[in-house]
């Protein structure tokens, strides 16, 4: 870790990134909840979330942009208009305004679609490849670390001071975000000319994707995990509810349980990396999060948080093991449109599973569906684990075969 904060630009990388979290986390939180308060409609709180998400499946269009211009002043120019975007909301104070929040919650998620597809390509340049997985790893350690802290600060400032003061939090958050960024020195590729076959474009990503063996398979097994893991939105609350005798509430000790052993697994998984390979390393965190699933359907609480603990500390390991492996192995000048198109399929595969855990939850047993979810984890941890394309080695070329592969 040393080594990686002596890198020039890395510690004000992580401050930026940090700042802008915390007011993001704090905001995304508290927005729903306002709904709530203002409507007195559950369902348009739910809403919220769902126009942030629609707004990211627009990263296979996002990441042509960021592909076509310089990635950090996108970067700083993203982050100012988004601060000035969530100033509006100060504005809203009663029922009928609460479509300014749906509006800025999809800008939202366009914006985090561009910064984080922006960042992605960045990375590689501020740092060597050695340390790619040891610089993903602390960014997921900070993020769970502010996951610990926001919803405290979010949901607080709300109830203290309106929706109003938790937008002018992130409009400082992104503007210090915007600072921090203004002093990285980074040297960048020219981006390509831009031009006007934007279908075209758009498909390269999904192109590299299918043609490249250890993207596909990744790309793949994740979108089938994420699908299942998005039945826990709802399903979280059963487990606290029908399996536990707790209140809804208890959900929060779970999320706190998930958030410490995430930021061990954060600065963990680079060590890690190192040792398995990336696609390895997701399959690790894929494994983890199947027991923790198998284990949720025990109605005992220390089981339950013992679960916990074990999907927190997998996460980080899926994240920081795919999001690696894009990096190294995908040309600079492509990053943004693979990393859309992944983006879209896995996030989308996400928000299906939500809205089928919703529905099923209703008429499957939780412990039902925790069984479900864990051999559909173990299942996508054993694919990862016997492909040949994930077994640690080189790192594979900068353009991926022109014919697609046998291996699946």
């Amino acid at each position: 870790m040393r080594e990686l904060f002596a890198i020039p630009g890395m510690r004000l990388y992580f401050l930026g990134n940090s700042l802008s979290g915390i007011g993001d986390y704090a905001l995304w939180l508290a927005a729903g909840i306002w709904v709530r308060e203002l409507t007195g409609s559950t369902a348009q709180a739910g809403l919220c979330f769902l126009c942030l998400v629609a707004g990211t499946l627009l990263s296979p269009l996002t990441g042509i942009v960021v592909d076509r211009v310089r990635r950090r002043p996108l970067i700083m120019a993203t982050n100012a208009a988004t601060g000035l975007l969530v100033l509006t909301l100060t504005a809203v104070h009663r029922a009928g305004q609460v479509w300014l929040v749906f509006g800025v919650m999809f800008l939202y998620g366009l914006s985090s679609s561009i910064t984080g597809s922006a960042m992605s390509a960045l990375l590689p340049k501020l740092v060597p490849e050695r340390l790619l997985g040891s610089a993903n790893g602390f960014s997921q350690a900070l993020g769970q670390g502010q996951r610990l802290i926001t919803p405290a600060l979010g949901v607080g400032l709300l109830s203290v001071a309106g929706g109003g003061a938790v937008a002018v939090l992130d409009a400082v958050s992104f503007a210090a975000g915007t600072v921090c960024w203004a002093f990285i020195t980074i040297e960048e590729d020219r981006p390509e000319p831009s031009g006007t076959r934007w279908v075209r474009d758009t498909a390269a990503g999904f192109a590299y994707l299918s043609r490249t063996p250890l993207l596909r398979q990744l790309t793949a097994a994740m979108t089938v995990a994420f699908f299942v893991m998005g039945f826990f939105e709802t399903l979280g609350i059963a487990i606290a509810t029908t399996g536990l005798r707790h209140a809804p509430s208890w959900t929060g000790v779970i999320v706190t349980a998930m958030g410490v052993t995430g930021i061990i697994g954060g600065l963990s998984a680079g060590a890690v990396m190192n040792r398995v390979g990336p696609g390895r390393l997701s399959a690790l965190g894929l494994g983890f999060a199947a027991v923790a699933a198998l284990v949720d359907g025990v109605p005992r609480d220390a089981v339950v948080i013992a679960g916990a603990m074990l999907l927190g500390l997998g996460i980080p390991y899926i994240v920081v093991g795919t999001m690696t492996a894009m990096q190294l192995n995908t040309p600079n000048e492509l990053m943004g449109r693979v990393s859309g198109a992944d983006n879209f399929l896995v996030t989308g595969g996400q928000s299906v599973g939500i809205a089928t855990g919703a529905g099923l939850i209703s008429f499957v047993y939780y412990r039902d569906l925790c069984y479900l979810v864990a051999g559909v984890l173990a299942l996508t941890a054993g694919y990862l684990l016997t492909r040949r394309a994930q077994r640690p080695g080189p790192v594979a070329a900068a353009v991926a075969p022109a014919a697609p592969a046998v291996e699946g």
